[in-house]
């Protein structure tokens, strides 16, 4: 690969890097093009290149945030899971991969905060194009697990939310819950906790001797 290609993707990832970081900080309305190519350390015309709109890149920095988040927690594989280990121990494992993605990319759901506070076309495609597929996932796992009566009884769609809460709360505001509580939620130990209160949330039993413990 040339030299000049190199630095121009080299340059497009710190981009969508920056604009992450910017995004989650300030949302979409508080962002400009040019706060993110300064905290790119790049020029704006870099960045007006690669993307060509702020909303271009708001969207591709969502894209690609979810492109991550599926690969890492392996979400095609979740009913071959179900199958294998049961669904408890499918939820557990769905949970936990869950934690360690939010604990390594924090940053998303600062974004959907920003972003869920008004209707917005911005919103309506993201929840369609990337959140949905998660909740109806999740939604189907929970359901299987009381179908076997292994969890808690209660509207899916509802628990779902109940365990993101308890997953993401401490560590989307790390700042906050580091001064209240003196513990840093990214320690691994501190993630194993929140999912363990998740899946006591959820009802589910202690994990069977198939469970995994960080899914691939």
């Amino acid at each position: 690969m040339s030299e000049p290609r190199t630095h121009l993707q080299d340059g497009r990832a710190r981009i969508l890097a920056a604009a992450l970081d910017i995004f989650a900080v300030a949302g979409f309305e508080g962002s400009s093009l040019r706060q993110i190519a300064q905290h790119a350390g790049v020029q704006h015309q870099l960045v007006v290149y690669h993307f060509k709109s702020k909303d271009a890149l708001w969207r591709q920095v969502v894209a690609s945030i979810f492109e991550e988040g599926a690969q890492e927690q392996a979400l095609s594989r979740w009913a071959e899971r179900v199958q294998q280990v049961g669904p408890a121990d499918a939820m557990r494992e769905m949970l936990r991969a869950f934690a360690l993605f939010t604990a390594k990319r924090p940053e998303l759901h600062r974004l959907l905060s920003f972003e869920g506070q008004a209707n917005s076309d911005r919103l309506t495609w993201l929840l369609e194009t990337f959140v949905r597929p998660h909740y109806e996932i999740s939604t189907r796992t929970i359901r299987a697990a009381q179908d076997a009566g292994v969890a808690r009884a209660g509207d899916p769609g509802r628990l779902h939310y109940a365990v993101i809460g308890v997953i993401t709360s401490s560590l989307v505001f790390a700042n906050e819950y580091r001064l209240m509580t003196g513990t840093d939620p990214f320690l691994p130990d501190e993630v194993e906790k929140a999912v363990n209160l998740a899946a006591d949330l959820l009802g589910l039993p202690p994990a069977g001797p198939y469970a995994e413990k960080s899914p691939a």
